[in-house]
């Protein structure tokens, strides 16, 4: 019943998406299209995906009968389409017509889980669901050759590959719990080739949420296993020229056509990698019972509970009880980070927990006893390698029970006396912004003019600065905003001023990278009550927090007011703890220099105008609505008169 929920919410939304009297301006080849969403403002790969199909009507012609075009790309605000018929795409070329554009989703990962429930529903999984304590695990010593010489020095990592190789936890899941750039992936990594290694004859299914994840550790992998054991499952809607080409020889393409392989062949590779909903494509192969020896699932703090089920009906107990489930499930990630992404607000209590997050929970074998966690069922890793020590302060003392120790090398350092930190030995600033933030008429996602500026400022600034002999890249850093519509705002003006290669996104985007240097822009400049009680909004979403907290390497600038966040807790820990260390800028500060490019920021800013469907670019000037254009150049006279009474710094 929640998936059906989920599917409905999903086609509302994607109704939102309808285009209206739209030009097809990219033509790619015979039977392939671009249409280009930007005026939309949405993010549209959460929505639709490669396979779905796109539906053209023309808009002058209500008797025509409507195009179908399956949907083989999402990049940004593009969608490539591609059409089944040349004459249909005569009609698409031509550069008179005008189309309504809708879409239809397939739904196919909710579909999958639907398929794994019905198998699921005929297994007796208490055991593996619901895990109980056991006390009769036995340790055998292996005689390791560790391939990442790393691993050996970390005990953690160490216990992890041991007990994932002894099946400590089985039937139940085995966690390794990965805060932070602790280096799960590569105790993961490391694990599977041990498993090669030391039992040649078992084989591995490795599954990710995303396709990006499941690359990740396929690249990592033939660099030490036979490439001809390996064997990259995508999905029927990848793009050959898309694939990575370390990882082409193992993966399921004959040219640029995805195949699937037949059941004799799959039995010769030892490891298969796929996303979660791609595994369902196994479960037809009927695999004898427990052919797959281990089952490792990354990103599982992100997945919901049917989309875990996924791969483990493909272990194909259902038929005969009588074995007894010998597959040893092992699952990574980090309940203290962002969540299952659940499209449905009213199920988001039921299926917004992941199956990580509830069995630490809930269950006996992975909770805390006297301080520590059973190395049987769980291993928590804790060297940080990833950041300076200051910049994981609050969240080790908010999340991690002050456990994480900082092991970064010297890129962690890089920042330390840079010439605008108030604490030559802190990298860290809490730049104060006095903004007011804003939205259009009815839009959800608001912005905040005088945080985008101050972005705007410290970009200038970052990239004529040196961090000990480190010419900075627009490559080092990231900027992390909430809200969409400053996302949209800060990006069309770092590219007026062509900063193009500077990632900027919402914590969801960040979440899995780092960068150099991180600017996180609050926006929220109010408060709202509920109960009596004031908040300020998804902002305090603790999750959301910790994770954007925990992106940068050598140096943080948050962006704020610090009178509204401090009405969380979490953000007044932060805020007394730059405070306490020197590095909070108050907003008659903003470090101004005079020979940075602001004026030609501000006129860049005082250029570009928001409308109802976002951000307009130079050929949409002209029609852009008078009233609309006065009172965005109205907002910024304010802000460029307050900058202009501003103490300037060197």
């Amino acid at each position: 019943m929640c998936l059906y929920l989920i599917q409905f919410e999903l086609d509302l939304e994607i109704q939102k998406c309808t285009l209206l009297n739209h030009a097809i301006e990219k033509c790619n080849s015979e039977n392939s299209f671009t249409i280009n969403m930007a005026s939309l403002n949405i993010d549209f790969s959460k929505l639709i995906g490669p396979g779905d199909t796109a539906i053209f009507h023309e808009d002058a012609n209500k008797k025509s009968k409507p195009i179908r075009a399956n949907i083989i790309n999402i990049l940004k605000n593009e969608v490539t389409v591609k059409l089944l018929h040349s004459k249909q795409a005569e009609t698409l070329r031509d550069k008179e017509k005008r189309f309504n554009i809708n879409f239809r989703s397939k739904h196919r990962p909710l579909r999958c889980c639907h398929y794994a429930l019905t198998l699921i529903s005929e297994c007796n999984w208490r055991e593996i669901i619901y895990p109980q304590l056991k006390t009769n695990c036995t340790d055998i010593e292996f005689d390791i050759e560790w391939i990442n010489t790393n691993i050996k020095e970390n005990k953690q990592q160490k216990q992890a590959v041991m007990k994932i190789l002894n099946n400590t936890a089985r039937p139940a899941p085995y966690i390794i719990f990965g805060p932070p750039g602790t280096g799960k992936t590569a105790t993961l990594v490391e694990a599977i080739c041990q498993i090669v290694r030391q039992y040649p004859t078992k084989n591995i299914l490795v599954c990710t949420l995303t396709n990006a994840a499941a690359d990740e550790i396929t690249q990592r992998l033939i660099k030490n296993i036979p490439i001809n054991l390996i064997y990259r499952m995508y999905a029927p809607s990848r793009e050959w020229s898309s694939v990575d080409k370390e990882i082409r020889p193992c993966a399921n393409f004959v040219g640029d056509t995805t195949i699937f392989l037949s059941k004799d062949v799959l039995l010769l590779k030892k490891i298969i990698i796929s996303t979660l909903s791609s595994s369902a494509r196994l479960i037809n192969e009927n695999f004898r019972k427990n052919h797959f020896s281990y089952i490792i699932i990354d990103e599982a703090s992100q997945a919901t509970e049917p989309d875990m089920l996924i791969p483990l009906a493909v272990t194909n107990q259902a038929e005969d009880e009588g074995i007894g489930f010998q597959t040893q499930i092992v699952i990574a990630g980090d309940p203290y980070q962002l969540g299952p992404v659940i499209h449905c607000k009213r199920i988001e209590r039921l299926l917004g927990r992941s199956m990580l997050e509830r069995l630490m929970n809930d269950c006996d074998p992975y909770k805390m006893q006297d301080g520590k966690y059973n190395p049987n069922y769980i291993t928590k890793l804790i060297k940080n390698y990833r950041s300076h020590e200051n910049l994981l302060y609050i969240s080790n003392k908010l999340f991690y029970n002050n456990e994480l120790k900082s092991c970064g090398g010297a890129n962690t350092q890089i920042a330390l006396n840079w010439s605008q930190l108030p604490n030559k030995k802190f990298p860290m600033i809490f730049q104060e912004v006095l903004g007011t933030e804003q939205r259009y008429d009815k839009s959800l996602s608001v912005y905040n003019t005088a945080e985008v500026l101050s972005v705007l400022v410290y970009i200038d600034i970052l990239m004529n600065s040196k961090f000990k002999g480190h010419a900075i890249t627009q490559k080092d850093i990231g900027i992390i905003t909430p809200f969409a519509r400053q996302q949209l705002l800060i990006k069309y003006h770092l590219a007026a001023v062509n900063y193009k290669d500077i990632t900027v996104g919402t914590v969801e985007t960040f979440q899995g990278q780092e960068r150099n240097v991180i600017i996180l822009s609050t926006v929220r400049s109010r408060l709202f009550k509920h109960n009596s009680e004031e908040h300020i909004g998804f902002l305090s979403n603790p999750k959301r927090f910790n994770v954007a907290l925990t992106r940068a390497k050598a140096l943080t600038i948050i962006i704020g007011n610090p009178n509204v966040l401090c009405k969380s807790e979490h953000w007044k820990l932060l805020w007394n703890y730059c405070k306490e260390h020197n590095g909070y800028i108050p907003f008659k500060r903003l470090p101004l220099k005079t020979n940075c490019e602001l004026a030609k920021l501000m006129g860049n800013l005082q250029i570009y105008s928001c409308n109802d469907s976002g951000i307009s670019n130079t050929t949409n000037l002209t029609v852009t609505k008078e009233k609309e254009k006065r009172k965005t150049e109205a907002l910024f006279d304010v802000l460029v008169s307050k900058m202009e009474s501003l103490t300037v710094t060197d």
